[in-house]
């Protein structure tokens, strides 16, 4: 079911999600129970003590870290059939870096998102940032390439994603450029009232991420991966819930992979 909704909610929706302060808690602070992190995920990396390896962002101890879109929901990310065919190809191994969980089948991961506890935006910087991301490992050659804590950016012209990237499990990370995406679309499917397991949920139901030539380049060059830079390789749906901190459901469709990791 899909509820419609008018330019006009559409700006009040996206104004009411810039308001207030992420005063309750951060990336790295404690994580709410009402909307809980993945457990079969390895450890991030991710610290915001300015000198150590992980450190990205200053938005929180700067007070500039604020709110942006929803108090709570969850983020599903299933890979592209491109994606999933060359991780197949070259067997792959894909891991959920906390607090990202995978889903069911390897069909991609999943992320909680929200204002509390997990996502902020960094209005000095343009980064709407958020903790954990994924691993991949090729089995064969035991060499692996890592994002961990990866944000959307440049606010308010938002057309891309990058991350904090390890390769080898490298102890200092460095900057990527993931993918990028048409600013227009973003903005045109960003709110989407509807309702998904019985929730009403707000959130886009279909950001196509298409690979950066950076990362098309590391992901060959470590792993072998064949992916030309602009193919689409992930595709982002939120659930998300303005009002309370809650579990949210995924994409209709999807499932969480349970047991260890």
């Amino acid at each position: 079911m899909h509820l419609r909704t008018t330019t006009v909610a559409v700006a009040t929706s996206v104004l009411l999600s810039l308001t207030g302060t992420a005063a309750a808690a951060t990336a790295s602070g404690p994580l709410p129970p009402g909307n809980p992190p993945a457990t079969n995920c390895i450890p991030t990396a991710h610290t915001l003590e300015k000198d150590a390896p992980g450190y990205y962002d200053k938005a929180p101890e700067m007070g500039t870290a604020f709110w942006f879109f929803m108090q709570s929901g969850t983020g599903t990310l299933p890979f592209a059939p491109a994606t999933l065919a060359e991780l197949k190809r070259l067997n792959i191994k894909v891991e959920a870096v906390c607090p990202v969980g995978p889903l069911k089948d390897g069909k991609g991961v999943w992320t909680p998102v929200g204002a509390v506890g997990y996502s902020n935006i960094n209005f000095t910087n343009g980064r709407i940032w958020y903790p954990g991301g994924w691993k991949f490992t090729n089995t064969k050659t035991g060499r692996s390439h890592k994002v961990d804590g990866f944000w959307l950016h440049d606010f308010p012209l938002i057309n891309k994603a990058s991350a904090n990237v390890y390769i080898d499990d490298k102890p200092v990370p460095h900057e990527l450029e993931l993918a990028h995406y048409n600013t227009a679309e973003f903005y045109a499917d960003l709110v989407n009232p509807r309702v998904n397991g019985g929730k009403i949920s707000f959130g886009p139901r279909d950001w196509k991420f298409k690979l950066s030539e950076s990362y098309a380049k590391e992901l060959r060059e470590v792993l072998g991966v064949d992916l030309k830079p602009g193919t689409h390789v992930i595709t982002l749906e939120i659930n998300a819930n303005p009002f309370e901190v809650t579990a949210m459901p995924l994409k209709p469709g999807m499932e969480k992979e349970t047991g260890k990791n």
